[in-house]
């Protein structure tokens, strides 16, 4: 079992935050309440102990160890300082400002309520925990706040003729096409109308360029929320499609390995808000582009740090089979290029609020938490040095440095970032390279006891990352 060594990281407590408003039926007598105590590791996957009610406020524990845990629990990796310590369990502190119900886990026949609270963990490198170190640092050090939304793509999956076998819930690649938009469309109607009691704008729905693909896109918000809505997103869509007996996943390639996989664009746009009115600290429309020098600054540093950013865009190992497939493979910008790392919109005439950009390297299975941390992080080194944006690109052959070809590759590109280690936390890099070196360890392992065909390649990626990505 492989093992490691890690720093110790105390996250801030949150135990002072109020619990925020909850729905009168939660307060409905004749129910039973219960909370589910969650924590989100690395492939995304919520992690939690359901507690009632009455027990809210006592203290509830989880396994120390737990974010390293691998996609599934076939890879297992045990930090040495864990296993020295006995694999204790450590308290999970609650954020109580994300308490929610859950309208898709509530059972009112039965008079159930369930809600959910984010929590951390003092000394474990949660994303949680880091995304939120790196928002507040970003606001107390520039004055600047980060506003992202986003593109999902994930693909429903029905059972297959073969026991325990899965297959897409609908053929592709019909995307936009309103009768393929319709096979999936009283799902997407169930999705929308849970979502948006949690706080989770949805904005459209359709299907995409895949089998069983669809797409949502969401409104955006303001710093942690904005990671926090997604998270909900993910975990609520695997559960009710699970509800239905269907499967949706978010792995970049659940059926095959050729073509195009599902992506994870991320939105986003730095704003000062010291102002009733708040203003966009990218748009300058005295500059030709419509880009202030914020703007410019912050995208150098992502460009500059794009290698070791892949590794927390592109978290599996299928992930980099989308490249060339729509997906980036060198660190270039662009105005309205969808072939770019980064996708800007931006025009000296347009509205304030319509200058953002598009982060197009995540693959869907990208935690968002970890994307919005490293994000920032490559931002601010932009900001601070005042590094210079190099010029737009038309095209992918354009002499911009080459993202990593692979996730081993990308892992190095990581580990070798002495900015982004220094900024994300030793701790964090450590577990979360560890934790994917041994779900590549469990593939190849897999893979040499078959032929490698695409077919086998495909069945053990499915196998590894399908039922909970």
């Amino acid at each position: 079992m492989q093992t490691y060594s890690v720093n110790s990281f105390v996250p801030t407590l949150l135990t002072s935050k109020k619990p925020g408003p909850v729905s009168q039926k939660a307060e409905a007598s004749k129910t039973r309440e219960y909370i589910r105590f969650e924590a989100v590791d690395f492939n995304t996957k919520g992690l939690s102990k359901t507690v009632p009610g009455r027990h809210k406020h006592s203290k509830v524990f989880l396994y120390h160890g737990a974010v390293a845990l691998g996609s599934n629990h076939e890879v297992m990796v045990v930090p040495e300082e864990v296993l020295a310590a006995g694999c204790q369990n450590t308290e999970l502190i609650p954020d109580w400002s994300t308490e929610q119900i859950l309208p898709w886990a509530c059972r009112p026949e039965k008079g159930i309520v369930v809600k959910r609270v984010y929590c951390e963990q003092v000394k474990v490198p949660l994303p949680r925990s880091i995304c939120r170190k790196l928002v507040e640092n970003l606001k107390s050090e520039h004055g600047l706040e980060i506003f992202a939304g986003g593109e999902l793509e994930f693909v429903l999956a029905k059972p297959g003729k073969e026991p325990k076998s899965w297959e897409p819930y609908f053929d592709g690649p019909e995307i936009f096409t309103t009768l393929q938009n319709s096979k999936a469309m009283d799902l997407c109607y169930e999705l929308e109308d849970n979502m948006e009691q949690v706080g989770v704008d949805i904005r459209t729905m359709n299907a995409e360029y895949g089998a069983g693909q669809v797409e949502l896109t969401f409104s955006p918000k303001f710093g942690l929320e904005a990671a926090d809505m997604t998270a909900t997103f993910r975990t609520g869509t695997k559960e009710i499609a699970q509800q239905h007996g269907l499967r949706a996943t978010f792995m970049a390639k659940p059926f095959g390995v050729s073509g195009v996989g599902s992506g994870g664009h991320f939105n986003f746009s730095l704003w000062r808000r010291d102002t009733s009115a708040g203003c966009s600290a990218f748009h300058d429309p005295q500059d030709p582009e419509g880009l202030s020098s914020v703007a410019r600054r912050f995208l150098a540093g992502v460009l500059e740090h794009a290698p070791a950013l892949e590794a927390l865009c592109s978290p599996t190992v299928p992930c980099y089979s989308r490249h060339g497939n729509w997906a980036p493979v060198t660190a270039n910008w662009g105005l309205e290029n969808r072939l770019a790392a980064v996708r800007v919109k931006s025009s000296p005439t347009a509205a304030p609020e319509e200058c953002y950009m598009e982060l197009r390297m995540p693959s869907a299975s990208a935690n968002p938490y970890l994307v919005m941390a490293a994000l920032i992080a490559a931002g601010q080194d932009g900001l601070r040095r005042g590094l210079q944006l190099p010029p737009a690109s038309q095209t992918q052959d354009d002499g911009a440095k080459l993202l990593p070809k692979s996730l081993p590759e990308a892992l190095a590109a990581l580990e070798a970032d002495q900015h982004m280690k220094s900024c994300l936390g030793e701790d964090l890099v450590r577990w979360y390279c560890a934790t994917k070196r041994a779900e590549i360890a469990r593939i190849e392992e897999d893979l040499s006891k078959m032929e490698g065909t695409e077919s086998d390649i495909s069945s053990v990626w499915q196998g590894l990352y399908m039922e909970f990505i």
